[in-house]
């Protein structure tokens, strides 16, 4: 085996033989090509926060946010006032049918029976009972009741529009609460992980 030449701009540095010969005390550098990288080491810091679930940080509240209590009490207030009228017009209705047909003709100048108002309070009061189950499941915090609310929120504000100058009330009631349900801290209310 020869020696590597001395002139040669690959080669070994000079005194490399002597090196080799000798038993150093520390760790030589190596003075061409890659540095030598330590030998496992210590491995890198754990994140500050420690690691959150995915999707985002744990900083999830405890309690119902106020924005999310404002709508829950604007839902039982709208889902409580289409109630009472609409089990009112049914009384209405069922008490007396004929005197109901001729005023609602008189008053409007269009001929209505008296079953199609009927229905459409039953339709308005099986709404309304479907606001308060989904008020009163804002403490749980599910997703769903979330989705459920502003979709509920969204037909209280189509039967506002249908039964205008009275439904100004729930047009009001509707657009103030979805705006609070659809809110950022709303949202991790009902995003949370539950036990």
């Amino acid at each position: 085996m020869s020696l590597p030449d001395q002139n040669n701009p690959y080669g070994g540095p000079q005194g490399q033989q002597q090196q080799a010969q000798q038993q150093p005390a520390q760790q030589q550098q190596q003075p061409y090509g890659y540095p030598q990288y330590p030998g496992a080491g210590q491995p890198y810091p754990a994140y500050p926060g420690g690691a959150g679930p995915y999707g985002g940080g744990g900083d999830y509240p405890t309690s119902i946010p106020g924005k999310a209590t404002a709508a829950r009490i604007m839902m039982f207030i709208s889902a409580g006032l289409q109630s009472l009228l609409s089990l009112l017009l049914l009384i209405g209705i069922a008490v007396a049918k004929d005197d109901f047909e001729d005023g609602f003709q008189e008053g409007s100048g269009v001929e209505v029976p008296a079953e199609a108002v009927a229905v459409v309070a039953g339709i308005y009061l099986v709404h309304a009972i479907l606001g308060i189950v989904l008020a009163s499941l804002f403490g749980r915090g599910a997703g769903g009741v979330r989705v459920g609310s502003i979709v509920w929120l969204s037909f209280l504000i189509l039967f506002g529009v249908l039964a205008l100058p009275l439904g100004i009330i729930w047009i009001a009631l509707g657009i103030i609460s979805i705006v609070m349900v659809a809110n950022r801290d709303s949202g991790r209310w009902f995003a949370r992980p539950r036990p």
